[in-house]
């Protein structure tokens, strides 16, 4: 055994740091760089200092304690790569209670960790690695080896928080763990992303201001009024009188006084052919699990195929993971903002949610529906939907009796049982609805909409999880089919407009069915931003022929854009997102949330600019020059900051209770011109 008393006192410091280098191999792969560095001093911090409190033990309590040590942290970094397998994602300690009734998920999980044996058979080694040839090693308190590891632990500490604190770039990445949590993990590692996650989640996040590339020095002159003329015609704006200096001089927050310099600089979309095309009309608007365009098809998808065909075609639309999985999706489809973790959702709770589709609705007269077929509390949807302007919330737990039970539950059940409530309605209606169908895991064993429809996959040239997955998503096309049918049936087809998004890609696909659905290359799929590609579909069966929109652009769009078609008032300004059938340039965020891909990518009419490599690749139509070129990326990398920071603020800051009223007129109203 060994015998070298200083071998004997890093043996946690290593054994930790071996299972730091195993999660960084296992998530992100080989990266040779200083990072490695970072690790080794979170490790030796730790390390070391628990080494102290083992060397209080004596004999097999000494043992014990090690193994119970090592055992708490195969645990943590074996727990963090499962829930990374099945999400995607890392996990955030702001997320901890939010999911509700998970037993319904014991299946996802079961499939995660086997999915994930060899991190875990890799995570348990160091263990292993201390009972084969360390369980003999004396590691009683010596007073004089007791100093140097105390020493060393705080020494290293020191180092590391010097390096964070002193390095602009460093302190900004840690800074922005709760927005971008995977540059923490990568560049500090799994111990340190993990504390300063927790860190945030208990103390908060320090306020920042990442300035403002639109403003100048007099907010007066920022104010956009709702009508622009131009030699040619009058342009109205989605813009409501109001007066941003009253607003501005009645705050003493800071944060909020920010915040309406920066809503005040924002251009209204402008109002335009397509406005009110829609108004009067009944809305259903559908989330949907997993859903990706890669599964439509006209034989087996033929209602969304013949949607999409004659409605609105935004063929450069994109779905970002925006961290929080489906609740931070579900949120920029119905906020027209996005959010970074899954509190979102439960956070919407008594705020003043203006912007959100439900409340847009609801002050235009429209009667308000909301239906998910899982359980009423998972992410807190029993009080998110309420704030958001939906006051009847049908769910499971809520009052929601579903034909079959099965998992993941039938979305046509829930139609069927559902579509009575609106269908007579005497007023305009919008419904929504949250499916879940389409949830992962795409076997034909452990998925019974995957197994219901197993027959119409089977000769598809594909392996069975795509199979699986493609056959889950043609209970949804069902369950479109069953309401159009319903709706013509009622004479509400040409009055109804029917509109559907994802929460995000179908990311419970392994690596190689991913790849072998969206056809791309296996390696680093989930960095290929191909796969965030979708549809945003619009359907009416009023209209004449398809519209195709070439404008890049994503789910907190959506809002704008439908509030738009429908001739609701409402102020663009106050959105992230912007009416894509504007004439305004869209921002296109598309979040990959891997190491490879990057996050807060982006897209516009001019060009793609990726996070990672810091390239901007001109689009066809992009006939600037290189100095314009890089003037331009400075200037909407600008842009994308003052939306990484102002989108999460509004929910974060019940922005809109300053802005408002509870019947959405703005507060500060301009006051009418003197003659």
């Amino acid at each position: 055994m060994i015998k070298s008393s200083i071998v004997k006192y890093l043996l946690l410091p290593l054994l930790i740091f071996l299972m730091e280098i195993t999660f960084h191999l296992f998530i992100f792969g080989f990266t040779a760089d200083k990072t490695i560095l970072n690790y080794l001093l979170s490790s030796i911090c730790l390390g070391c200092l628990l080494s102290c409190v083992v060397s209080l033990f004596k004999g097999k309590g000494q043992k014990i304690m090690t193994v119970i040590i090592l055992l708490i942290f195969a645990f943590i970094f074996g727990g963090m790569m499962v829930y990374y397998n099945i999400f995607h994602t890392f996990f955030m300690w702001n997320t901890i209670g939010l999911a509700g009734d998970v037993t319904a998920f014991w299946r996802e999980a079961l499939a995660g960790m086997w999915e994930s044996k060899f991190m875990i058979l890799a995570i348990l080694a160091p263990i292993a690695i201390y009972l084969i040839f360390f369980r003999k090693a004396d590691l009683r308190f010596k007073p004089k080896l007791f100093v140097i590891q105390l020493t060393c632990g705080l020494l290293a500490f020191a180092i590391l928080f010097t390096v964070i604190i002193y390095n602009p770039e460093n302190l900004k990445v840690v800074r922005k763990t709760q927005d971008d949590v995977t540059s923490t993990y990568l560049r500090y590692g799994a111990l340190t992303g993990s504390t300063v996650d927790l860190y945030q989640t208990v103390f908060g996040v320090e306020e920042s201001d990442p300035g403002n590339p639109y403003a100048g020095d007099n907010v007066s002159s920022l104010s956009v009024p709702d009508v622009q003329v131009t030699q040619d015609k009058v342009i109205l704006k989605n813009a409501l009188n109001i007066d941003f200096d009253a607003m501005i001089a009645a705050t003493s927050n800071s944060t909020i006084k920010n915040m309406h310099r920066y809503f005040a600089s924002v251009t209204a979309s402008d109002q335009n052919e397509y406005t009110g095309m829609f108004a009067g009309k009944n809305l259903i608007f559908l989330t949907l699990e997993g859903f990706s365009y890669r599964a439509v098809s006209k034989e087996l998808t033929p209602t969304l195929y013949r949607m999409y065909n004659e409605g609105f075609q935004f063929t450069n639309f994109y779905d970002s993971m925006w961290g929080g999985s489906t609740a931070s999706g579900e949120y920029s489809n119905l906020t027209g903002h996005f959010y970074t973790t899954a509190a979102c959702l439960p956070n919407s709770e008594g705020k003043t949610m203006y912007t959100a589709m439900g409340n847009l609705f609801l002050r235009s007269g429209y009667t308000n529906y909301s239906y998910h077929d899982g359980y009423d509390t998972y992410y807190s949807r029993n009080v998110a939907y309420p704030a958001m302007g939906y006051k009847k919330f049908v769910a499971i737990g809520s009052g929601l009796k579903l034909q079959h039970n099965t998992w993941p539950q039938s979305d046509l059940d829930m139609a069927q049982v559902t579509y009575k409530d609106y269908i007579n309605s005497k007023t305009p209606f919008h419904a929504y609805y949250m499916t879940i169908s389409g949830h992962t895991n795409y076997t034909f064993k452990g998925n019974a909409m995957a197994r219901k429809n197993k027959a119409l996959v089977d000769g598809l040239p594909y392996s069975d999880l795509v199979k699986g997955y493609i056959a889950t998503q043609i209970e949804v096309d069902r369950m479109l089919e069953f309401l159009i049918q319903e709706l013509e049936k009622a004479g509400k087809l040409q009055d109804t407009v029917i509109a559907l998004c994802c929460d995000h890609y179908p990311y419970g696909l392994p690596d190689a069915p991913l790849a072998e659905l969206y056809g791309v290359e296996e390696k680093n799929v989930r960095a290929n931003l191909e796969v965030y590609r979708n549809y945003f579909l619009c359907w009416c069966a009023s209209m004449e022929k398809p519209v195709v929109i070439d404008e890049p652009c994503t789910s907190y769009d959506i809002v704008p854009t439908l509030a738009n078609l429908f001739g609701l008032e409402y102020d663009s300004r106050f959105f992230t997102g912007n009416d894509i059938l504007s004439s305004k340039e869209n921002i296109c965020i598309i979040n990959t949330r891997t190491a490879e891909g990057g996050s807060w990518n982006w897209k516009t009419r001019q060009g793609t600019y990726y996070s990672v490599s810091k390239k901007f690749v001109p689009s066809d139509t992009c006939t600037m020059s290189q100095e314009e070129i890089d003037a331009y990326v400075r200037l909407i990398n600008g842009k994308v900051e003052n939306m990484k920071k102002y989108s999460p603020a509004v929910l974060d800051h019940d922005y809109y209770k300053y802005v408002f009223n509870k019947d959405g007129t703005p507060k500060y109203p301009l006051a009418p011109a003197s003659e």
